[in-house]
């Protein structure tokens, strides 16, 4: 926040150094060859510069003090039409005291000249006007638009932040769930081999320190997931042993795709929960990952039957899972992703697609 502030002061005096150097130049150089076409002396010239030194500085000076009026009145009342009216106001008090002082300060330093009349003083607020008018749309305008950009900015951060939140909401949801299945395994297996079971808590341990060391990240490279997932299966071979078959087809080019961490697994926890009711055994499992037109298709095949949970009032399970990498999708990619699960002949098939940059 203070950096932003100071940027913005910064900008603000180079805008205004620059600018008004900018308009010395272009002034004097425009006076300057119409001296010399006019065949003037070199008094004159001279003249004339320092005139415009006094103008330059003078304006230099007002704008600054308008600057600060204006920041008091934009705190106070940013309504466009009332800040047109202050506007048109300031500037045409300004323009008036510049043109008496100026007039002034030359007739004292460098050349007297007669009392203006009221003629002589109209003529220079016209001429002088627009610049002043012309500075004080400028800074609103700039004023405004950073505004509108750091509002844009404020509303992008808000929705990122609440997309964060809910995914990482949802991510906490996946650890319990896999660490209630993980234990039902280890359970299972605790009395029949205490080294296999003590094999599976330290696989478990390494899932889970996985799991929190990629919590920080929005995505991971698929093949860390795949780490993950094989952490996993390791868990499920030691318990169902030669009833569970795996296999990975993965293309190279897929493995350094990014993935939301742990989004694999509630698919994999599914196949093999169903798959172990549905299918002919061995339950066969195959993790598939491929890029096809920059997208990236990850499927999850199991033999069996697909259960669907809201037609099977039988079914104990639930599908928070299930709906949780939907979820996930649609928070992290909007309309870039998809999420389904249909049945091809004895097969289970459950495809993610995440659509690449084009």
């Amino acid at each position: 926040m203070l950096s932003e502030i100071y940027n913005k002061r910064t900008n603000f005096w180079i805008y205004q150094i620059l600018g008004w150097i900018g308009f010395y130049i272009m002034v004097t150089t425009r006076e300057t060859l119409q001296i010399i076409q006019d065949k003037s002396n070199l008094s004159n010239i001279i003249e004339e510069s320092l005139s415009y030194i006094i103008y330059v500085l003078l304006g230099f000076l007002f704008t600054i003090l308008l600057r600060y009026i204006y920041q008091w009145f934009y705190r106070k009342q940013n309504q466009i039409i009332k800040t047109t009216g202050f506007i048109i106001l300031m500037t045409f008090l300004v323009t008036l005291i510049h043109t008496v002082l100026v007039n002034y300060i030359y007739s004292l330093l460098i050349k007297p000249i007669n009392t203006p009349n009221l003629i002589f003083l109209l003529i220079h607020i016209i001429w002088n006007l627009p610049v002043y008018f012309g500075w004080s749309i400028l800074y609103f305008g700039i004023k405004y638009w950073n505004q509108s950009v750091f509002e844009k900015e404020k509303s992008e951060k808000a929705i990122f932040l609440a997309q964060t939140a809910q995914l990482q909401m949802l991510r906490y949801q996946l650890n319990p769930h896999f660490l209630f299945n993980s234990l039902n395994s280890i359970t299972a297996l605790i009395d029949e081999d205490k080294k296999t079971s003590k094999d599976m808590i330290a696989e478990l341990a390494d899932f889970l320190r996985y799991s929190l060391i990629s919590k920080n990240y929005t995505d991971i490279p698929l093949e860390e997931e795949l780490k993950a997932i094989r952490l996993y299966f390791s868990i499920e071979k030691k318990r169902f042993e030669e009833k569970l078959e795996v296999e990975y087809e993965i293309a190279p080019e897929a493995e350094k795709f990014p993935v939301l961490s742990l989004l694999l697994n509630p698919i994999v926890e599914n196949a093999i929960k169903y798959g172990m009711l549905t299918s002919v055994l061995p339950l066969r499992i195959a993790i598939i990952a491929k890029i096809v037109n920059q997208h990236l298709i990850l499927q999850v095949t199991n033999t069996g039957k697909w259960i669907d949970s809201v037609k099977n009032d039988n079914n104990n399970g639930t599908r928070t899972g299930l709906e949780n990498i939907k979820l996930r999708l649609l928070n992290a990619y909007s309309d870039k992703a998809s999420f389904h699960i249909g049945q091809i002949d004895d097969k289970v098939i459950a495809t993610i697609e995440i659509h690449g940059k084009s």
